[in-house]
């Protein structure tokens, strides 16, 4: 699943649906649309929100500016690929506060509420992520720069061999392989 956080206006919330004899859901549509150059681009987003999350839907209402988090699921059938977005909470929008006054600082967004990536140990012989290079590293020794003389009367450099002829797919084939069948 692929988490999401959108935010948008509130178009619609649907009632509770009945889609099968075990399985509820409601609808909360949001309108993410858009004007440029004078034109208007409707987008409505539908999020479904089932089981115990239907009821976060009763705190909001159409017009009202709120952040929604979800998840996208998708499925193929028949050779035909589908998603879902599932909602998991909806909260009123929280604009960032970007203005302060000369010489305070401003103050810093909190952080996202991510989960924690689990620490493993270390395994011997491997550096800690992130350090590189890492401290302790041995530098490889550069080595000297051949000297060029052109047109000294040197050895004759061969030409480069032929390349064969990559075909358009760009799969060289049997043909293309370098040595004999």
């Amino acid at each position: 699943m692929i988490k999401l956080t959108a935010t948008a206006l509130i178009h619609f919330i649907s009632p509770v649906m009945q889609v099968t004899e075990n399985f509820q859901k409601r609808e909360l549509i949001l309108d993410d649309s858009w004007e440029k150059d004078g034109k208007s681009y409707p987008n409505f987003v539908l999020i479904e929100f089932s089981g115990d999350k239907m009821a976060i839907l009763d705190n909001f209402a159409p017009g009202q500016r709120v952040t929604v988090e979800a998840y996208v699921n998708g499925r193929e059938y028949q050779g035909r690929y589908f998603n879902t977005i599932k909602g998991m909470s909806v909260a009123p929008y929280q604009p960032l506060q970007t203005s302060h006054s000369v010489g305070q600082r401003p103050t810093p967004a909190p952080a996202p509420d991510y989960p924690q990536q689990p620490q493993y140990p270390q395994a011997p012989g491997y550096h800690a992520q992130g350090a590189y290079p890492p401290s302790g590293y041995p530098q490889q020794p550069s080595y000297p720069q051949q000297p060029s003389y052109p047109n000294q009367g040197g050895y004759a450099q061969p030409a480069p061999a032929p390349m064969p002829r990559t075909p358009q797919g760009g799969n060289l084939g049997p043909e293309g392989l370098p040595f004999g069948n």
